[in-house]
């Protein structure tokens, strides 16, 4: 549709969610028809997030054993879809399990082809990375748990090692732990109703969501250097 999409890459897992859900409604509200591609198999399925588990539409595990390419607008139009047009790639939480590297590069290629904008969903920054175009945007995000902070550091710091360059982001309620990172881009209280929407399957980012500000920047960001390119 659009020529060739850039991904905008969330590193966190779980702890992302948030995020990663008001960035869809807030893509989707912008008319970029955004694709949530689920690179974690085991989270339960990025679906669920969306409240689209029970929409019908292909999954990762219908795609396992396909060889070659993939037909581009025929791979979007079958996805399962919610009612702002935002799209998913997601695991099935009843038959999970891993797909080849290959399916994974050879589906996000097809969907760069005929989305506006892809939001990676995706735990290991190596995965990220190997599925990585110049262009994209890469971003850590942490909570303020131990665990999590933890993994966003490792994840930050991989990120740096190998040359990426990238955001980072904590979320949370008391969003502590920002003296274990190098560098901090924002830290955002993830609020009630957000929680609370997140529990229902209804996408995070309301007009008044803490998680919007920082959803709209980053596909500013993403958006605005590729109309400048």
């Amino acid at each position: 549709m659009n020529g060739f999409a850039r991904a905008l890459h969330l590193v966190g897992g779980e702890f992302a969610a948030p995020l990663r859900a008001a960035t869809v409604r807030v893509a989707a509200e912008q008319g970029l028809s955004p694709v949530l591609i689920d690179l974690s198999a085991w989270s339960g399925g990025s679906d669920v997030l969306l409240g689209l588990e029970h929409a019908p539409g292909v999954r990762w595990h219908d795609l396992d054993g396909a060889d070659g390419e993939f037909d581009a607008d025929g791979l979007f139009d079958r996805l399962p879809v919610g009612p702002l047009g935002e799209r998913v790639l997601a695991h099935d939480r009843h038959a999970a399990s891993p797909v080849s590297d290959g399916i994974v590069r050879a589906a996000v290629h097809a969907l760069r082809l005929s989305a506006s904008l892809l939001i990676i969903d995706v735990v290991s920054p190596v995965a990220s990375a190997d599925i990585h175009r110049t262009g994209d945007g890469l971003w850590v995000i942490a909570g303020d748990e131990v665990r999590s902070t933890a993994a966003g550091v490792a994840a930050a710091q991989w990120f740096s090692r190998h040359g990426f360059v990238h955001g980072t982001l904590l979320l949370g309620d008391g969003v502590g732990g920002s003296e274990d990172f190098d560098t901090i881009d924002g830290a955002v209280r993830v609020g009630r109703t957000d929680r609370r929407d997140l529990e229902r399957g209804v996408l995070c980012g309301r007009r008044r969501s803490s998680l919007r500000a920082p959803a709209e920047r980053m596909i500013a960001d993403l958006v605005g250097s590729e109309n400048a390119a």
